[in-house]
């Protein structure tokens, strides 16, 4: 075989085979589910809808949704997406992310979406245009997460980048993109203990529900299975109640943390599991202070560790260069500015893709209200990144000016030493030489730091000293001759 035409095979052999091991096990399940209920609820076999089941549930993961008579379903499977798109990368991993093999693939994509779309017993809520569209984003995203994954592809460009762009200013990017993922991962952390903490508290009103509908044990536990592919709705959904947003199911309900009940709902086990409102103002307000705390924790670890950015406001180098100091506090604020982007970016887009309808009228709508949503998540983790960052800079500055002040205290008390000791220096005793004769015979002195006064008395000739007629500055008796 031509080895030009290998790269091109691959490409329609990763769509075959991603569609092969994603829609043959989910078509199993939906075989069981459809086999228990009948079993159980008495009726008559079900397995004639398997087919139509399992094709609107790989379109549905891919972004269409579909209705049959009054029940509407476009609320994506967020955990079913995530995993066709991991599917299609772990494929293009093993089979190589060629460009060539992308483009054979993609077509091979359409065409098996075209397939699924036909002989449906449901009706599509997209276009065909709008069905291809979709799938051939899913598609990409997966074959773009195994391309950026491949060192060897992206050298050049690594090369060029590190090439053209200072390795502080790739520094600030990298740690701005990584810690704005962080943060992501952080709330949906928190939106999954809440989605956990809603079980808890609730499990017992959802065994009503299922109980009042007649619901048996093992229909009970495939239903909950089935329910996990919306798990990720769900931690997105509780994330913006947690923090003080909200969310609504149509024009019936409204949950918030002051608010909420279930009471105009349809008699679902899945409406049962929504929170009750929070009494305690207290805890309320605790609760929307999270994401500030999360802006706050993650701002001063980044800031001070050894991979971040390693600033100390009590550090030894802080009082080298007040400027070089200063600077070093404007890379920060360009990281911090990049995972406020990437944070609301990524909000907006998850909190949307969140939401969808579940049927007509009353509930054509449910979820959450994008803008508001990304608001309490995305501000107060802004606000508390830049608010650590103004903490941190006001020490420091602190920190400058008083070791400025000190080093300039401690100079001006070295230069008034230095002048003390000059001063005790010319202060100090000089030896006297003392001669019997005139003073302009005298011999010059001489300076003898620290030592005593001593007169020196030289004798002199008799007639020398009669001739002088001046008084000798000796330490005699005072009695001079004529």
């Amino acid at each position: 075989m031509n080895k030009k035409l290998i790269p091109w095979l691959r490409g329609i052999a990763t769509s075959l085979i991603v569609m092969l091991v994603y829609a043959v096990p989910l078509g199993f399940l939906m075989a069981l589910v459809l086999l228990v209920i009948a079993m159980e609820e008495g009726g008559a076999t079900m397995s004639s809808f398997t087919v139509p089941l399992t094709q609107a549930i790989v379109l549905l993961s891919q972004g269409v949704g579909f209705h049959a008579g009054p029940i509407v379903v476009t609320v994506v499977p967020l955990l079913l997406t995530f995993l066709l798109i991991a599917l299609i990368r772990t494929v293009f991993h093993r089979m190589g992310a060629d460009p060539r093999g992308y483009v054979t693939g993609l077509i091979t994509w359409l065409v098996l979406d075209g397939l699924l779309e036909r002989n449906l017993t449901v009706t599509l809520s997209d276009s065909t245009f709008a069905v291809l569209g979709k799938g051939a984003l899913v598609f990409t995203l997966g074959f773009l997460w195994a391309y950026v994954h491949e060192a060897d592809r992206l050298a050049p460009l690594l090369g060029y980048i590190r090439a053209h762009v200072s390795q502080p200013i790739l520094h600030v990017i990298a740690v701005g993109v990584r810690l704005g993922l962080l943060i992501v991962g952080i709330v949906l952390l928190f939106g999954f203990g809440t989605v956990i903490a809603w079980i808890v508290l609730d499990h017992h009103a959802v065994g009503s529900a299922f109980d009042a509908m007649h619901i048996q044990t093992g229909s009970r536990i495939l239903i909950c299975v089935m329910a996990a592919a919306w798990l990720p709705n769900l931690m997105l959904w509780a994330s913006a109640w947690l923090f003080g947003a909200g969310f609504s199911i149509g024009d019936l309900a409204t949950y918030t943390l002051g608010e909420g009940s279930a009471a105009r709902l349809p008699d679902f086990p899945i409406f049962h599991l929504f929170p009750q409102p929070v009494a305690d103002p207290t805890i309320r307000m605790c609760v929307t202070l999270i994401p500030l705390a999360i802006g706050c924790i993650l701002g001063l670890l980044v800031l001070t560790a050894k991979r971040g950015f390693g600033l100390r406001p009590f550090g030894k180098n802080v009082g080298e260069d007040p400027r070089t100091v200063i600077l070093a506090y404007a890379y920060p604020v360009g990281a911090f500015c990049i995972t406020s982007i990437v944070v609301s970016l990524m909000c907006t887009v998850l909190y949307a893709l969140s939401n969808g309808a579940l049927g007509t009228k009353h509930l054509a709508s449910a979820g959450v209200d994008v803008r508001s949503a990304t608001n309490v998540t995305a501000r107060p983790c802004a606000l508390g990144l830049f608010l650590v960052w103004g903490i941190m800079l006001l020490l420091t500055a602190i920190v400058l000016v008083v070791r400025m002040y000190v080093a300039r205290h401690s100079a001006t008390v070295a230069d008034g030493a230095s002048s003390t000791t000059g001063e005790a220096g010319d202060a100090t005793p000089r030896t006297v030489t003392s001669h019997e004769g005139t003073g302009r015979d005298a011999s010059p002195e001489k300076k003898k730091p620290f030592a005593a006064r001593v007169v020196n008395s030289t004798p002199q000739p008799k007639e020398k000293q009669g001739d002088d007629n001046e008084p000798t500055a000796t330490t005699g008796i005072g009695i001079g001759l004529p």
